[in-house]
């Protein structure tokens, strides 16, 4: 059960694009169903034997089809100040998020081989919630990359029955 004292959101300057819930709801849907294809691919790319490497593009093109069409600054940074409501954490001004998520993706492809695929999948989880890079989709595109991570570390897709997505 969800306490409503402990949920957090943050908030961004961003200009929302779909109005209305339910067009809202459904964006966010096909959205999420494009995003899912975007890390299979990179997956299978990896499963193929193509070596990984996290880079500050392919995050902005998760958070591209995470958001896309529901803010006007969909696959880019945020350009200003965030703030997460109900928590003491402040994320890094605007002027450091490139840098931050540069410095992310040197340790993961730094350290790919030496460290196992649930400490590499929870670094990028953690550190990009603590960057919080992103207007709008910042859980969602550190869900992803995680995954991404994850499964890459490994070698294949995890197995299992069809995701809420499909």
């Amino acid at each position: 059960m969800t306490d409503d004292n402990h949920v957090r959101h943050s908030r961004a300057a961003g200009a929302e694009i779909v109005q209305g819930d339910l067009k809202r709801a459904e964006r966010e849907a096909a959205n999420a169903l494009r995003q899912t294809e975007v890390v299979r691919q990179k997956i299978l790319e990896v499963a193929d034997g193509r070596q990984f490497r996290l880079r500050p593009s392919y995050i902005l093109q998760l958070n591209r089809e995470a958001i896309d069409g529901l803010d006007a600054y969909a696959g880019n940074f945020r350009p200003g100040p965030v703030d997460i409501e109900k928590s003491r954490h402040a994320p890094p001004g605007a002027h450091q998020v490139a840098e931050f998520v540069e410095e992310l993706c040197d340790y993961i492809n730094n350290n790919f081989k030496e460290k196992n695929a649930i400490h590499l999948a929870s670094m990028v989880m953690w550190r990009m919630n603590w960057i919080h890079p992103f207007t709008d989709g910042n859980g969602r595109t550190s869900r992803a990359t995680a995954y991404t991570i994850l499964c890459a570390r490994i070698g294949h897709l995890l197995p299992g029955a069809k995701t809420i997505p499909e």
